[in-house]
C-alpha cells in the first residue's frame, strides 16, 4: 500500500510542480474540471466545490502559460495560496492513482529542490560540450508536473545515477543462458571487440563460457533486479551470472537511462532498461522494440539517401540505433533486461560544442535571461529565428509529406547543430519506439523492413498499434504534437515573453515556410492529404492519461495555431 505523504507547500519547486499541474489540467480541459471564466488575464476553475483562480494566458495551440504569481483557491473565510494537496483532494481519484501520483509529485518536488542545493551552477551552458549541456538541463519537462519523479531513486541514487550531479559509473555485466536472449547484433563476431576494445573483451571473455551471451545492466536497475523472485531463480539455476562492472565510465544523459560513454565520447550511448517512472511512463524498454531498432535506423537512413534534399536543402542527420539485446523477452521481466546502442553525436563527426539538445532552447538562465540570448543580441531575432525554423521544422516535415514517416520530434529526441549560434543542421535520436508510418503513403514501400521476420509480435498486429499507422492523420498528429504543440510552443512563447514577438507572428512564419515548402517541391497535394491546418486538431492528454490509466489514449482537441495563422501565406514557387 502507498503511504499518504504530504507535499510541502512551500518553495520554488513546490509553486513550479502546481502551476504545471494546473497549466495541465485546463490546457487538456480535464473532464472534472469546469472553467469558470477563462479571459482578461485571469482563469477561474472549480474541481468539485473547490474553487482555483490564476492568472495566466492561453498561447498558441490553447498551451496555458500561468504567471508566477500565487495559484489561489477558497478557504473558510477567504481565499488563500493552493498547494498540490488542493488540487488531489478535488480530484476525488481512486486510492491508489492519488497514492501514486501524490508520490511522483512529492518526488519532483524534492529532487528540484536537492538539484538547486547541490549543482553548481553553470553560466552561460550554451558554450558548454555536449556531454556536460545534457547534465546540466536541470530543468526537465517544461509541461508535465511529474518532470523529476524518479520512482525508486533515493537521494544518494539521484546524486550518483541522475544526470545534474554528473556522476560516472560503469556498467554492471551479465553471463546469460542463450535460451535467454534475443540480440540484434552487427557484425556478432567483432562486436564485442569493438564496442569493448579488444583487451578489455578478451578478459571478459576469459569468465564467460561459450555460448553464453552478454548484457550489459545500468547499476541501478541492477538492485531492482535482484529482489525479483524470477531473477534469483535463474541465478539459482546459472541461467545469470553477475560478471561485475567492467569497461567504460559512462554519465547519464538528461534522460537518465540513456547513457553517455564518459572515457571515449565518440563510442555510442547507451540505452538501458530501468524500473523507474518518470513523468507517466516506466522507463523500461519496449520488448518488441530492441531487435528491431538497426532495422528501422538502417530503414529511416536509407529512406534519406534516397532524397537528394537531404544532406543539401534539408540538412538532416541521424543517430541510429544499431545494436539491441534483450534477455526475458517473453517472461515478466520482459523489458527489464535490455540495452539499445546508438551513436554519439562526436561518433559520427559532429564537434562536441556544436550541437546541443533542442530543449536547451527554452530554458533560462540564473541571470533571468534565455539561454539564447547572446545568440539573439549578436544575430539578430528574425534572421535567427527563421534560419532556425528552416533547419529544424523543414526536415522532420519533408519526412512526413514526401515520404510518409513521422519522428516524434520533441525537444530530447532533436539536437540542434550550430556555428556559434547560428543553426547550421538537425539530428534526429531515438527511433526504436516513436518512428511511425502509413503505408499507403511511403514514397519507397520497397525500403520497408520485414520486422515480423525480427519480431513476431508484428505479424499480426493491428495498425495504430506499434508504427504502422492507418490514417495520414494519425501521423500529422505525432509529428504536429511533439514538433509543434510540446516542442515549438514552448519557444514562441519564450520569444514573445522576453523579446516582445507576438506567438502570431512566429506561427505565421512556421505557416509560410511550410506553403513554401510544399509549392517549391511539388508537395501541395500531399501536404493537403495530412489537413494540417485544420481549425481545430487534436493532441494528447497527457497528465489526463495518467490520472485515467484505464482509458484508452487520452485526446482533447485545441486550435490550431497553423490555421489561424493563415493569411499572407499564399506563396507561390521561386
Amino acid at each position: 500500500m502507498l503511504e499518504r505523504q504530504a507535499i510541502a507547500p512551500d518553495g520554488a519547486a513546490h509553486r513550479r510542480v502546481l502551476r504545471q499541474f494546473c497549466e495541465a489540467l485546463l490546457f487538456e480541459a480535464y473532464p472534472a474540471l469546469h472553467i469558470e471564466h477563462d479571459g482578461g488575464g485571469n482563469f477561474h476553475w472549480r474541481l468539485g466545490k473547490r474553487r482555483f483562480q490564476a492568472r495566466g494566458y492561453r498561447g498558441a495551440f490553447g498551451r496555458i502559460r500561468l504567471e508566477d504569481d500565487p495559484i489561489m483557491t477558497s478557504g473558510p473565510r477567504a481565499d488563500r495560496p493552493a498547494n498540490c494537496e488542493d488540487l488531489l483532494q478535488a480530484l476525488h481519484l481512486d486510492r491508489e492513482a492519488e497514492g501514486s501520483l501524490r508520490m511522483d509529485l512529492t518526488r519532483t518536488a524534492h529532487l528540484t529542490d536537492l538539484t538547486r542545493a547541490t549543482a553548481n551552477p553553470q553560466r552561460q551552458r550554451a558554450q558548454l560540450p555536449f556531454a556536460q549541456m545534457e547534465a546540466a538541463l536541470h530543468e526537465g519537462h517544461p509541461y508535465h508536473p511529474c518532470f523529476k519523479a524518479r520512482s525508486g531513486f533515493s537521494d544518494a541514487d539521484h546524486m550518483a545515477y541522475g544526470p545534474e550531479a554528473g556522476g560516472r559509473f560503469q556498467l554492471h555485466w551479465l553471463s546469460l543462458d542463450p535460451a535467454l536472449v534475443a540480440q540484434t547484433l552487427p557484425g556478432a563476431d567483432t562486436f564485442w571487440a569493438r564496442e569493448l576494445g579488444t583487451p578489455r573483451w578478451q578478459a571478459l571473455r576469459q569468465m564467460v563460457q561459450s555460448p553464453r551471451q552478454l548484457l550489459p545492466v545500468h547499476p541501478w536497475q541492477l538492485g531492482q533486479l535482484r529482489a525479483q523472485p524470477l531473477y534469483q531463480a535463474w541465478q539459482a539455476a546459472g541461467r545469470v551470472q553477475e560478471l561485475g562492472a567492467w569497461g567504460d565510465r559512462y554519465v547519464a544523459s538528461q534522460s537518465v537511462r540513456t547513457l553517455m560513454n564518459a572515457d571515449a565520447p565518440t563510442r555510442a550511448h547507451v540505452k538501458t532498461a530501468m524500473a523507474m517512472r518518470n513523468t507517466s511512463a516506466l522507463r523500461i524498454l519496449e520488448p518488441h522494440s530492441v531487435c528491431v531498432a538497426p532495422a528501422i535506423s538502417n530503414w529511416l537512413a536509407a529512406v534519406c539517401d534516397s532524397d537528394p534534399l537531404f544532406g543539401t536543402e534539408l540538412r538532416l542527420k541521424l543517430l541510429k540505433e544499431y545494436a539491441g539485446v534483450i534477455a526475458g523477452r517473453d517472461t515478466p521481466l520482459a523489458g527489464h533486461l535490455a540495452a539499445i546502442w546508438r551513436e554519439s553525436p562526436e561518433g559520427i563527426g559532429i564537434a562536441s560544442d556544436a550541437v546541443l539538445p533542442f530543449n536547451a532552447l527554452c530554458v533560462i538562465e540564473e541571470d533571468g535571461h534565455p539561454l539564447i540570448d547572446p545568440w539573439i543580441r549578436s544575430l539578430g531575432l528574425e534572421r535567427w529565428l527563421d534560419q532556425l525554423l528552416r533547419v529544424s521544422v523543414l526536415p522532420v516535415w519533408h519526412l512526413m509529406i514526401a515520404h510518409g514517416i513521422g519522428l516524434e520530434a520533441h525537444g530530447q529526441n532533436l539536437l540542434l547543430e550550430h556555428d556559434g549560434g547560428w543553426p547550421t543542421g538537425l539530428v534526429a535520436r531515438d527511433f526504436h519506439e516513436s518512428l511511425e508510418y502509413v503505408p499507403e503513403l511511403l514514397s519507397h514501400p520497397d525500403l520497408l523492413p520485414d520486422l515480423s521476420a525480427i519480431d513476431p509480435v508484428y505479424a499480426n498486429a493491428p495498425p495504430d498499434r506499434f508504427h504502422r499507422m492507418s490514417t495520414a492523420e494519425a501521423l500529422r498528429e505525432l509529428v504536429v504534437d511533439t514538433l509543434f504543440i510540446y516542442n515549438l510552443a514552448d519557444l514562441s512563447a519564450l520569444l514573445h515573453g522576453h523579446y516582445g514577438l507576438p506567438e502570431a507572428e512566429f506561427w505565421r512564419r512556421v505557416r509560410r515556410l511550410l506553403d513554401t515548402h510544399a509549392n517549391r517541391h511539388g508537395l501541395q497535394a500531399r501536404q493537403r492529404l495530412f489537413d494540417p491546418f485544420a481549425p481545430r486538431i487534436l493532441t494528447e492528454s497527457l497528465i489526463t492519461q495518467k490520472l485515467l490509466p484505464r482509458r484508452n489514449l487520452c485526446r482533447h482537441r485545441v486550435a490550431n495555431a497553423l490555421h489561424h495563422a493563415k493569411g499572407d501565406t499564399d506563396v507561390h514557387p521561386e
